[in-house]
């Protein structure tokens, strides 16, 4: 009974930028407890992702000054705190990466400027801090060790979604054979 409950059932999805990693409930480490991780490069060296779900307390403007965006701004992981990442939904930015759909990474002066002036009142974005990052064959490892599960990524769920619930709505999304992490607590160190 024990080891059902326990068990991970991959989802049959491959590891490529534009995927999800929901974090399982077992997965109890200070920086991934619960996180959905938008990956944003996935190669043989270098494998990344940006935290979607970690709305810090402050603003853009409050901790980067020189970014006039009053919108809050996420931890995007713990490599590079400092570094700032942006998704948008914005096309037309040759410095941008295309993730999936109406979802993109990277960013220059003009879209910063467009972000200022709110330009485009439809335009999606959300602002990180860090990233985080798995050096060769160890996120594979991570998902041998039934840390993560792949699962697909939306524009919604990237940017309509609150913070506080992506990780539910992903482990919903996910199907019945996920639905019993739902009643496990945040931190199973607590049970």
């Amino acid at each position: 009974m024990y080891d059902d409950l326990l068990s991970i059932e991959p989802t049959g999805l491959s590891l490529e930028a534009g995927r999800l990693l929901v974090s399982t409930p077992y997965f109890n480490d200070p920086f991934f407890n619960h996180s959905v991780v938008l990956l944003t490069d996935y190669e043989e060296e270098h494998t990344a992702g940006l935290i979607i779900n970690r709305q810090l307390s402050h603003s853009v403007y409050s901790l980067l000054n020189e970014i006039r965006v009053d919108d809050p701004i996420y931890f995007g992981g713990p490599v590079l705190p400092e570094a700032v990442f942006l998704l948008h939904s914005f096309d037309s930015c040759p410095e941008a990466t295309r993730l999936l759909p109406g979802v993109y990474v990277g960013y220059n002066h003009v879209l910063i400027a467009v972000l200022e002036t709110r330009a485009i009142p439809n335009l999606k974005s959300k602002f990180l801090l860090g990233y985080a990052g798995w050096s060769p064959g160890q996120l594979e490892d991570e998902l041998e060790r039934n840390m993560w599960v792949i699962a697909p990524a939306t524009q919604s769920l990237v940017f309509d979604t609150p913070a506080d619930e992506i990780w539910t709505r992903t482990v919903r999304r996910l199907g019945p054979r996920y639905e019993h992490w739902l009643r496990f607590p945040k931190n199973i160190a607590y049970n």
